[in-house]
């Protein structure tokens, strides 16, 4: 009988520490492609993914993939892209103003003529973390714009969300 009270106190803890646990976790969302996305000459919106926050915490968002674009000598060119809450949003994309959520980079005049229908490549990858509350829905969007290129185009692009429960104290 004294047996059977331990397993039963047993069991009734370990579910509670469960239930406490599965409540606790991280959950993620992955919105992957399509393959090529082109940039445009004006800032726009390239990628979207809308999340609803499971609990109050924090929510942290992961673009990554790779800029191709294709350059003539004897014309400036560069490109931006930013993560942002507001759809089109490039406002940290301003040269020497700085950005935890955006990249920029320029390619000068002088730089040689990349090879037709193949162009020159650069990786990017973005993260920043928001506090988010519990049961809204959040809508995170890559923006970006190039100017100069004869074309660009996002290759493999994703964007990953992240829930992270709690915040961590400074």
């Amino acid at each position: 009988m004294k047996f059977r009270a331990i397993v039963l106190a047993t069991t009734l803890i370990l579910t509670g520490s469960f239930a406490t646990l599965a409540g606790a976790q991280a959950a993620s969302r992955e919105v992957r492609g399509p393959i090529w996305i082109s940039v445009p000459t004006s800032a726009k919106p390239l990628q979207s993914i809308q999340v609803k926050a499971p609990e109050t915490g924090n929510l942290t968002i992961t673009v990554t993939g790779t800029v191709v674009y294709e350059h003539t000598l004897g014309t400036e060119g560069n490109y931006c892209l930013q993560l942002s809450t507001a759809s089109g949003n490039v406002g940290g994309c301003v040269p020497d103003a700085g950005s935890d959520s955006a990249i920029r980079s320029y390619v000068a005049a002088e730089f040689a003529t990349t090879v037709p229908g193949f162009g020159a490549s650069a990786q990017y990858s973005i993260v920043r973390t928001w506090p988010v509350t519990a049961g809204t829905t959040y809508t995170f969007y890559l923006n970006g714009y190039e100017t100069g290129f004869n074309s660009a185009w996002l290759f493999q692009p994703a964007i990953t969300a992240v829930y992270v429960p709690d915040t961590l104290a400074p």
